[in-house]
């Protein structure tokens, strides 16, 4: 059996060149590390539910995040 992940994260942003350009791309590339940890941890627990990846995995991106948004982790 094969299975595959899906996942669409759409974002708008208004850019003020060089500062807000340097932000954004800091942002998406913790926001990518932080969906790979939420893959890694599903894929290795076996979880396929959001609420089960969240309770799994939360704590340990707040620890290691704790300056970004709680809607990013």
């Amino acid at each position: 059996m094969s299975s595959s992940l899906l996942l669409n994260e759409t974002c708008r942003f208004k850019l003020e060149p060089r500062k807000e350009a340097d932000i954004l791309e800091d942002l998406f590339k913790t926001y990518s590390e932080i969906v790979e940890a939420c893959l890694d941890r599903a894929m290795d627990l076996n979880v396929t539910s959001r609420k089960k990846l969240h309770e799994a995995i939360y704590k340990e991106l707040r620890m290691r995040y704790p300056n970004y948004p709680s809607h990013y982790i």
